[in-house]
């Protein structure tokens, strides 16, 4: 298999793959604030009926972070790859004209 070559991204689309990053690693953080969130902090697991749904919600909640992180990095780089093949594509096609000196119309 030959190697892949990859074209650097665009400024917009660096711009768009920071950001993914960003909101990624808030969800990540905020995944990991869940998950360490211990269950004494709702309480007296004797005294709250509701204390092993909450266990479990924070488990649940974690996990939902953690998946809406990658699903961002996925789809924005589906999003990426789809605008490098538009763009292979229409250079495929070729210049609208061709390269080289243009002959004058008058000859």
């Amino acid at each position: 298999m030959p190697p892949r070559v990859t074209l650097p991204p665009s400024d917009a689309d660096a711009r768009t793959i920071r950001r993914s990053r960003v909101a990624s690693f808030l969800l990540l953080t905020a995944a990991a604030v869940v998950f360490s969130l211990r269950p004494e902090v709702f309480g007296d697991p004797q005294g709250a009926p509701w204390h092993a749904v909450l266990h479990v919600w924070r488990i649940v909640v974690g996990i939902v972070l953690v998946v809406a992180a990658l699903g961002v990095q996925v789809a924005v780089g589906v999003q990426w790859r789809r605008g490098l093949r538009r763009r292979a594509e229409g250079d495929a096609d070729g210049p609208a004209t061709p390269p080289g000196n243009q002959s004058p119309t008058d000859r």
